[in-house]
């Protein structure tokens, strides 16, 4: 709602600095203040109501002595909907003096029924609109009488509904001028009746039509040629433009064709109207309708005390029968409740309705045809009942209650708006309010008196009243509690040579009242006295006290408090050197993490207090627990093994330092959350387990290392054996073993025994190998078999490659070596190509041999016992270069999709073939290898190892091989499974001014697996962290709600089975706005023959972003085309170089970074011209009083165009300005301000306003308020005497100016003026004030009057 008021008839003789506005509820006794500050100007606009409540407001003025009393309230006022215009007016009939409108009803009524209209008209062109009728009108049409023939009017029209709410005014009708007009008649018939009309008989039927024509045509009714009239059977009802004819009892004679003639005089022109007939007979027969409603609300609300009265429209035939039923119940009819039924209509009719009436009636309908019912709820709006006890009394103290209960069953039909709380001391029968505005259901009663005997009642209100009151039970305000038990273990936590931390733990019981706080008290070791050391309650287990000396020793103790009172004191802490302690030991380290123990280690600490360090305490935590000592002995290394820990718990480590004057350092860095497992696996087992160095009683086991060592190195192995003959296998080796060869010894002779061999590491002993074949324990004594298959790998031109396998049968012992021995065919000679001690592999090249020539190779093995038997090559070798392709041999594991998880590292290896050796390189058919990656390439084999790999290491990996005969190509798809890369075309699709729309495409790369969703973030520019903002499966997502004019930075993830992938980020920050609204009000300051000054208020929003500057656009009148004429930052600008005599349309837009606003146009056009306006002046009053050494500010209104000029005197002389007095001038105001006002300030101040079409003057009287100056000397001495002297002086020459002896409006011309001093001099005067607040001069001063009784000299008459 906006108010307005008029200002008060006296502003008490200082400036009205501005208001307050108070409001409250119709039926509420409470005012709320609703202006949070002073309202300037007399207009507000309240906000926050309530649809459908009355509210009253009343305004307070407040000036330099503070708030006048509060004005009379306004009157109550419905915070409803507006309601919607009416239809513009249409005239029906129009004659010299009358004319007849008709409109439509509104579209919306406000919540409340439409009571009446009103209708204005208006004589064009240039009249003022004027209120046609003087009673309210219920119906859409009106006819408006005493007007001007010949005259043309416009007509509006204005709705009010039962809330008393105004509509604006409908549009006007057109323009219609008073004549005698001749129209033929018309006739308008609804389409219902181009059909037979058929009714059952008994039953009513009714014909109806509208009528128009100039003048009003008379309506004559006819059947079959015979005119009908009114009777009891048949019932006619015409008015000026409509006829109605309504046939009761309907019999099968009634049936016919009825005809409805119109004339009017316009037959002397025109000729006779046709008639209109009902086109077809009315045939009288039964008619069968189902039962059905109409209803327009099912909810219907009545003030308490207020009837009721539901009307129910329906349709039937025949005539159905109607059943009332309640909440499911037949309805019980009363003589206040009662139910009717009519032919079409249901009326339910409750007088003086009551909370008994709430419920669902239920309305059943039954005929021939069939049966219908609804349902209508009923809500009695009334005071609401008590609230809902018992009364819960908690918290009970000896000063306080606090009291709890449940919202009435009934709330009357609304909302409760408040609770009123009020108390009684038992031993009085007076109550007392304890609160009025409790808007929940508990509150805290206070101010109670200790050991006084309570009882509280409770009672609700609404909108509509108060409920009943709900009484509590009587309670005594007393405490129910102890006091706490005394505090626990009083440590001092840490100390320097001032201050030290003590804390406690709370006591174990609080006396059942909460511990408030605490109080700390110290000694000396050598003293007795106990000091206090907190001035305050301490809130918190802990404290620090501070102005300790240096080396003394101190104990403590401490107290708790509860409301009732002190606890008793704690036991006393230990005592404590006020020493500095020295620094924190540097973050202990976890170097080794096992399953049960932890090593760590740590630096010393950088300053030792000047004491050396004597020790460490090393303390761990397990996950959420407590601090607790790890070492129980002093620790002197800065390494210590915490041992005793509980596999997979997790720990926390820190260590203090402690000096040799038994001073504890701060604990260090905590080492961070360490799982007590090990961080590696038992070994895999031993590889190429052999046995050789067989004797009777011993073998000799030899194994390379296991391929993995579980992470930690290998500390050793352990050897088993079994006996052929046996089942168990036992340990060979009582220590671990550290090479990879081991004698095992003690065997029996002749026994078969077969071997094993485990690696061990700090995880444990790892899984054996698998077994070797059984040897028998002897001694060798034969030579060697022949070595086994012997062939030829490779040649060249000269060179030939052997491979061979180990005899069968190595005699007995260990083949020691093998030799090679050649053939050349052209010679038939064997020489030796191996050294004479021969080779321990398998293989051997043979080289330096002769192009072009045979030869034959053979092999032989050697013992200890000798050179066994020769094993021969098959066939003849020609040495002869090949030539050979290249070729790369693919395992069938890479010929598949290569997966392998992210952080893992790759290995391709492929063997390569041909002669020449051919040249290798690898390659990625989508990207480029990484720097990283190891690539090792030879004649015979080529292999990439890529480390840690990423989503990015996914893809087609190219291996070519080439060389003089060819190229071979071959390529292996890699996956690397991950979390995916960016999703891909991230865009900021729309910004409003409270929401984002983001969208994006899928990665690039999925890391292997499907996406699963995507992770929406969002992060405040002046932040660093991101927060989620939610996960989708879609790839767009609107960000709401988001602060308006908030700067934010977005980004999107991907998620898939293998974790969240890599963000896309917005690049720029976003803000969070929108283009502008328009501006508001576009105002003229001024028009010259060329310019036009035009301002405009800012815009009700700004989009959430800052208006960059405004646009103004300009058109001529009877053109749409506009341009921009300039653009500005300010809400004023001049708009120059137009033509003189133009006419002008403006407009205004406003500009932010997201674009144009809409724009605001001036309501009317403007026309270039210069305007020619008098001068005028206007001071608000014409006597300002302002106290010396203050402000005073005087702004007086001018007007005049073309701008005039202002002039200022004082006292008859020009006024002359400084920084302290000076005027400033605006094209509506002349201000003057003066500044520290003196007496000399005072005076009377001329205002001459003057331009070329005149000028003029006004004065303004400024009064100082000062203190008297000095009395006039000189002073004079008179009837000088011993013991006394008579002085004499005159008044001061400065008497403080003059004041107001009269502080209300003086209606007459004499007044008693009171509180004068006796024998004091004053000197009067009179200002008049007319009825416009004008104000005159004073009048002539009386002069000097002194105030004293008159006496009459007494007088003697003699005769």
């Amino acid at each position: 709602m906006t108010l307005s008021w008029n200002e008060p008839s006296s502003d008490g003789g200082s400036p009205i600095l501005g208001y307050h506005v108070d409001r409250k509820e119709k039926n509420s006794i409470l005012w709320q203040k609703i202006s949070k500050a002073l309202v300037i100007g007399n207009i507000f606009k309240s906000t926050g109501l309530v649809d459908g409540i009355a509210y009253e407001y009343r305004v307070t003025a407040e000036n330099m002595a503070g708030l006048s009393k509060p004005s009379k309230p306004s009157e109550p006022m419905y915070a409803l909907d507006p309601i919607d215009r009416p239809g513009q007016p249409v005239a029906l009939n129009i004659t010299r003096h009358e004319v007849t409108v008709s409109w439509t009803k509104p579209e919306g009524d406000g919540g409340f029924s439409i009571t009446g209209y009103t209708v204005e008209r208006r004589e064009m062109p240039n009249g003022r609109w004027l209120k046609a009728n003087f009673n309210n009108i219920l119906e859409t049409i009106y006819t408006v009488s005493g007007l001007i023939e010949d005259a043309t009017y416009e007509f509006r029209v204005f709705a009010r509904n039962s809330a008393g709410a105004v509509s604006a005014s409908s549009l006007p009708s057109e323009a219609i001028t008073c004549r005698d007009d001749i129209e033929e008649p018309k006739l308008d018939v609804d389409s219902i009746y181009s059909s037979n009309v058929v009714v059952m008989a008994g039953e009513v039927f009714k014909l109806e039509a509208n009528v128009t024509g100039r003048p009003l045509p008379s309506l004559v009714w006819t059947k079959e040629g015979k005119e009908l009239e009114d009777t009891a059977k048949i019932e006619i009802k015409t008015t000026d433009f409509h006829s109605t004819l309504i046939n009761k009892d309907s019999l099968r004679r009634d049936g016919g064709a009825f005809t409805l003639t119109a004339s009017n005089p316009a037959t002397n022109e025109k000729g006779v109207s046709d008639s209109r007939a009902l086109n077809v007979p009315v045939v009288a027969k039964d008619l069968v309708i189902l039962p059905t409603f109409k209803m327009v609300f099912s909810t219907f609300s009545v003030m308490a005390g207020d009837d009721l009265k539901i009307d129910v429209p329906y349709v039937a035939c025949p005539k159905a029968t109607a059943a009332w039923f309640k909440d499911g119940a037949i309805l019980k009819e009363t003589t206040r409740v009662n139910a009717e039924s009519t032919d079409k209509n249901l009326l339910l009719v409750i007088k003086e309705s009551c909370r008994d009436d709430v419920g669902t009636y239920t309305i059943k309908l039954t005929n021939n045809a069939g049966e219908a019912s609804t349902d209508i709820s009923v809500f009695v709006l009334d005071k609401p009942g008590p609230p809902t006890g018992p009364i819960t009394l908690d918290d009970v103290t000896a000063d306080s209650v606090v009291l709890s209960w449940s919202p009435p069953q009934y709330d009357g039909g609304c909302s409760i708006n408040n609770y009123i709380v009020e108390k009684r001391d038992t031993s009085t029968t007076n109550w007392q309010i304890v609160s009025a505005t409790v808007a929940r259901t508990t509150i805290k009663a206070v101010r109670l008196k200790t050991g006084c005997e309570y009882q509280f009642r409770i009672a609700a209100e609404n909108r509509y009243g108060k409920s009943s009151a709900l009484l509590s039970e009587a309670i005594i305000a007393q405490y129910p509690f102890e006091v706490p038990s005394s505090p626990r273990s009083v440590v001092v936590q840490s100390a320097t040579k001032e201050t030290m931390v003590v804390v406690w733990d709370q006591p174990s019981t609080d006396g059942g009242s909460k511990i408030l706080g605490y109080h700390l008290e110290l000694k000396e070791r050598n003293s007795i006295l106990w000091a206090k050391q907190n001035k305050q309650l301490i809130p918190e287990p802990r404290f620090k006290v501070v102005g300790l000396e240096e080396g003394i020793e101190y104990e403590f103790r401490v107290y708790a408090e509860n409301i009732v009172g002190l606890s008793k004191a704690s036991n006393i802490s230990e005592m404590q050197v006020a020493r500095d302690p020295c620094d924190r030991p540097g973050k202990p380290e976890a170097v080794i993490v096992t399953r049960n123990q932890v090593t760590l280690r740590w630096t010393k600490p950088e300053y030792d207090a000047g004491i050396k360090i004597t020790g460490y305490v090393v303390e761990k935590k397990e996950g959420s627990g407590r601090w607790m000592k790890a070492s129980f002995a002093n620790v002197l290394e800065t390494e210590f093994v915490v041992t005793g820990l509980i596999e997979d718990q997790v720990y926390e480590f820190r260590v203090i330092a402690r000096n040799a004057a038994g001073v504890f350092s701060q604990p260090s860095d905590s080492t961070g959350p360490v799982i007590a497992r090990n961080s590696f696996v038992a070994p895999s087992p031993a590889t190429e387990v052999m046995v050789s160095t067989i004797t009777k009683d011993s073998m000799v086991v030899t194994w390379e290392r296991p391929t993995n060592d579980g992470g930690s190195p290998i500390q050793g192995y352990v050897v088993e054996k079994r006996d052929k003959d046996g089942v168990r296998w036992t340990r060979c080796n009582k220590r671990n073993v550290s090479e990879l060869r081991f004698r095992v010894t003690g065997l029996l002779e002749s026994h078969s025994y077969e071997f094993r061999v485990s690696g061990e590491n700090a995880a444990g002993v790892g899984t054996p190998s698998t077994p070797t074949i059984y040897y028998k324990a002897l001694d060798p004594i034969f030579k060697p078999g022949p070595p086994n298959n012997p062939k030829v790998v490779d040649t060249s031109r000269s060179t030939v490659s052997l491979k061979w396998g180990k005899p069968i049968y190595d005699g007995g012992c260990e083949i020691q070596s093998y030799i090679v021995e050649a053939c050349n065919g052209a010679s038939d000679e064997w020489f030796m190509c191996t050294p004479p001690t021969g080779i321990s592999d398998t293989k051997f090249t043979v080289k330096r041999l002769l192009e072009k020539h045979e030869y034959q190779f053979r092999v032989c093995a050697i013992n200890k016992i000798g050179v066994g038997e020769h094993a021969d090559v098959p066939g003849k070798i020609l040495l002869e270069e090949k030539l050979e392709s290249p070729d790369l041999e693919l395992d069938a594991d890479m010929r598949k999709m290569i997966n392998i998880r992210s952080a893992s590292t790759l290995r391709l290896f492929v063997p390569v073939r041909g002669r020449p050796a051919p040249e290798v390189k690898w390659g990625k058919a989508d990207g480029e290898i990484k720097e990283t990656a190891q690539i090792d390439n030879t004649g015979s084999y080529a292999s990439l190892v890529i480390e840690n790999v990423d989503r990015f290491d996914s893809g087609k990996y190219t291996l070519t091989a080439e060389n003089a005969i060819g190229v071979k190509s071959i390529f292996i798809s890699v996956r690397v499974l991950d979390s995916p890369s960016p999703p891909t075309n991230f865009i900021v699709k729309e910004i409003t001014k409270n929401s984002v729309s983001l969208t994006w495409e899928p990665p690039l790369l999925d890391g292997g697996s499907k996406i699963k969703h995507y992770i929406v973030e969002k992060r405040e520019s002046t932040r660093k962290v991101y927060s989620p903002v939610t996960v989708c499966n879609k790839m767009s997502w609107k960000v709401e709600p988001l602060p308006e004019g908030g700067i934010f930075f977005f980004r999107v993830m991907a998620e898939n089975e293998y974790g969240v992938g890599l963000p896309v980020k917005t690049l720029q920050p976003i803000k969070i706005s929108e283009k502008p609204q328009p501006p508001g009000k576009v105002s003229v300051l001024d028009v010259t023959k060329s310019t036009v000054t035009l301002t405009w208020e800012k815009p009700e929003h700004d989009g959430g972003s800052r208006i960059s500057y405004y646009e103004v656009e300009l058109s001529p009148k009877d053109s749409d085309a506009w341009t921009v004429c300039t653009s500005v930052k300010g809400l004023e600008t001049v708009v120059t170089n137009l033509l003189k005599g133009e006419e002008y349309q403006f407009r205004i837009v406003a500009v932010n970074e997201k674009g144009k606003s809409d724009p605001r146009q001036l309501v009317q056009s403007v026309v270039t011209k210069d305007l020619v306006i008098e001068p005028a002046v206007r001071p608000k009053v014409s006597t300002y009083h302002v106290q010396v050494g203050y402000d005073v500010k005087i702004e007086v209104p001018v007007a005049g165009h073309p701008k005039p000029t202002i002039t200022w005197t004082k006292d008859g002389a020009a006024l002359k300005q400084t920084t302290r007095v000076n005027v400033t001038d605006s094209l509506q105001h002349t201000t003057l301000t003066i500044k520290d006002a003196t007496k000399d300030d005072g005076g009377m101040y001329s205002i001459n306003v003057a331009n070329a079409h005149g000028s003029k003057d006004a004065t303004i009287e400024v009064i100082t308020l000062d203190r008297p100056g000095p009395p006039t000397g000189p002073v004079q001495f008179e009837d000088i005497s011993a013991e006394s002297i008579t002085l004499n002086w005159e008044p001061p020459s400065y008497t403080g100016k003059w004041m107001k002896a009269s502080f209300a409006n003086v209606m007459e011309t004499e007044f008693e003026i009171t509180g004068l001093t006796e024998d004091n001099k004053y000197d009067f005067r009179v200002i008049a004030r007319n009825a416009a607040g004008a104000v005159s001069k004073p009048s002539e001063s009386t002069g000097s009057i002194t105030a004293k009784d008159e006496v009459d000299p007494p007088n003697y008459e003699t005769d």
